[in-house]
Order: structure tokens, then sequence, then C-alpha cells
């Protein structure tokens, strides 16, 4: 998944798209962890990209997420 995919993903979830930078911190951002979950839900159901919550949640930036979803993108 892409930066811009994963930006897309995460404008559909109802956040702000000029917060949302590979540089943003989860706060920056916007992702509390009500967020994180829901991303972590949509993430495995609808893309078929099983990354665990507790990772999602030790990753401080949007870059670090993105290469999260990219490494389990990849042995999905």
């Amino acid at each position: 998944m892409t930066f811009d995919e994963l930006k897309n993903l995460l404008v559909s979830l109802g956040l702000d798209p000029a917060e949302i930078t590979p540089e943003s911190t989860r706060e920056e951002a916007g992702l509390d962890s009500l967020l994180l979950t829901e991303l972590a839900l949509v993430l495995r159901k609808e893309r078929g990209i099983p990354v665990p919550e507790e990772e999602l949640y030790a990753a401080p930036t949007v870059a670090a997420i993105e290469g999260l979803v990219a490494r389990y993108a990849a042995v999905a």
C-alpha cells in the first residue's frame, strides 16, 4: 500500500487530509485508539492485510504505519 492509498483510507475514516503527511505523528494526523482499531479492522476485512493493532499503536508516524502495512501486505 502506497502512502497515497493509506492517506485515502485514513480520509475515508474521517481524518483531515491536510493533517496527514508521512512525517505526521499519530496524534497530529488525528489517529486516536478508536481510529487505529478501525484502521486495523478495515485493513484486515477489506484489504486482507492482518496488521496487529498493537503494532499500529506502537508506530510513531504515518510513515511507520505505511511501513507496517507494506510489510504485512507482502506476506498476506
